[in-house]
């Protein structure tokens, strides 16, 4: 095969999802230091879809020698680094810039990453610097948005509300402009706000509640007791378990997953998608009806998963401690994660339903939560998770320790210290100090968990009732459909 053969072998492979042949094909076009030029960028992109992220790494580097001092390819790069979690690099290529010209381009690109390693003040300054260059870049107000304390009188304010007459604006600007209206108390205008920019989004929601539900109960009817219990001879492995925290989002795992990743035996943590690369490979059904194979065949599947998860996770952290997964819908994967890591340990954290709801409906998700934007659907989605939760609870009572916000927030260090226990581990004094640190945050609670624990979100909802009366009713409905 050729070097082109090869790159469309690659794309072919990923669509398929036999991402060990990618990764193989990706390989030989970096050890051949093929002649790939522009399409360096289109490698590096599918080697980052299938969590091969060192392979992303050299062929972003590969694609930035294209042509190394052109400012758009550098962020280009940089914004590879950042997503593959090696921000500082991401940092150190984009900086230089500004001493040639500072575009939006790069102070956005500044302002968001020194957001996500707690330096808010040096972030607040890039973004502010850019808004007063672009003053209608609505990505940029929803950003700086997420970091600043917005008041009556002041001149971002003002801004902001200004921009609401441009034609054509986009969802994001809705969001920032929402939060500065709760920023201000102004509860109503905030609301109204917020649903201008779910009515938006809505529009493009790929979210079925039907399949939805059918995903829910074909997980419940086979991942059961016999699933769960049917004993195995599992590989010993070296690598200590991770940690997994289950919650619905908004729900307080970003919270709970810093506090944790401060402890001195615990290693980083976020959002690591390493067990949806092996799952998506193997595909729904046949982890759903696993239970049907021989033992030999359950375990080696099993095996493999956790030596995959292992592979991916080290493309991300060091990995001589424990770190806390908290990717997104682990929910549906407790079956897969109990066979797998029988020695691992999870966390549930909960929240009162309509604060969570409000929290979900107000943000301004990048991706993967389209039911988040109708308080119908948030409905329907808390519902059909509840429903699940339920079942592994049922199940694995003694490995899934349950938590709430609302006690964390007010009892932090009783809270921790149980879930410390659950883990096998002795509290430390300094785990409140979490807000300090600069581990890397990419979630909607990049600017939250750079505070000390306050308890300011708890009842937010109380201030807009009425307006969360849809969701409500909604869920009250699902709870009585037979």
């Amino acid at each position: 095969m050729n070097i082109t053969e090869i790159a469309n072998g690659v794309v072919k492979d990923v669509q398929n999802r036999n991402h060990k042949s990618a990764a193989g094909k990706i390989q030989v076009l970096l050890d051949s230091n093929a002649d790939l030029e522009e399409k360096w960028g289109g490698i590096t992109r599918l080697a980052v879809t299938i969590g091969e992220f060192k392979q992303a790494k050299v062929a972003s580097q590969k694609f930035l020698e294209v042509a190394p001092h052109e400012p758009k390819r550098i962020i280009q790069s940089a914004a590879i680094l950042a997503e593959i979690r090696d921000i500082n690099a991401a940092i150190a290529l984009v900086k230089p810039l500004l001493d040639k010209q500072r575009t939006p381009q790069v102070l956005h690109f500044l302002g968001t990453t020194y957001s996500q390693i707690g330096q808010i003040d040096l972030a607040k300054n890039y973004l502010s610097e850019l808004l007063t260059i672009a003053p209608n870049s609505e990505i940029t107000w929803l950003t700086f948005a997420s970091i600043y304390k917005f008041e009556e009188n002041d001149n971002f304010h003002k801004k902001l509300i200004s921009i609401s007459n441009v034609k054509n604006i986009s969802p994001p600007y809705w969001f920032a402009l929402g939060k500065s209206y709760l920023d201000v108390k102004n509860y109503k205008l905030a609301f109204e706000s917020f649903n201008k920019g779910c009515e938006s989004m809505n529009k493009n929601s790929s979210y079925n509640y039907e399949q939805h539900k059918a995903f829910v109960d074909n997980i419940i009817e086979h991942q059961d007791e016999q699933y769960i219990f049917n004993p195995l001879k599992q590989k010993q492995s070296e690598l200590k378990a991770p940690i997994f925290i289950l919650g619905l989002p908004r729900a307080g795992t970003t919270l709970l997953q810093q506090i944790l990743s401060s402890h001195s035996e615990i290693g980083m943590g976020g959002e690591t998608r390493c067990l949806s690369f092996p799952l998506s490979e193997l595909g729904q059904n046949r982890i759903n009806t696993i239970k049907y194979q021989s033992n030999e065949e359950q375990q080696a599947t099993f095996d493999s998963i956790r030596e995959n998860y292992f592979y991916y996770l080290e493309q991300q952290y060091e990995i001589n401690l424990p770190i806390v997964d908290k990717t997104l819908n682990l929910n549906h994967h407790v079956g897969t994660i109990s066979k797998s890591f029988p020695d691992a340990r999870l966390i549930r954290i909960t929240r009162n339903k309509k604060d969570n709801a409000w929290s979900c409906f107000r943000t301004f998700f990048s991706q993967g939560v389209s039911w988040s934007y109708s308080l119908g659907s948030i409905a329907e989605f808390f519902y059909q998770e509840e429903r699940l939760a339920s079942h592994w609870s049922n199940l694995l009572s003694e490995r899934i320790l349950e938590i709430s916000y609302e006690d964390l927030i007010s009892k932090p260090e009783e809270v921790i210290t149980q879930c410390l226990n659950h883990l096998g581990m002795d509290y430390e004094e300094h785990l409140m100090n979490f807000y300090k640190s600069e581990q890397l945050v990419q979630t909607a609670s990049v600017e939250q968990v750079r505070h000390p624990i306050n308890t300011k979100s708890i009842g937010s909802a109380n201030k807009i009732k009425e307006q969360l009366n849809r969701f409500s009713e909604h869920y009250k409905t699902l709870n009585k459909t037979p």
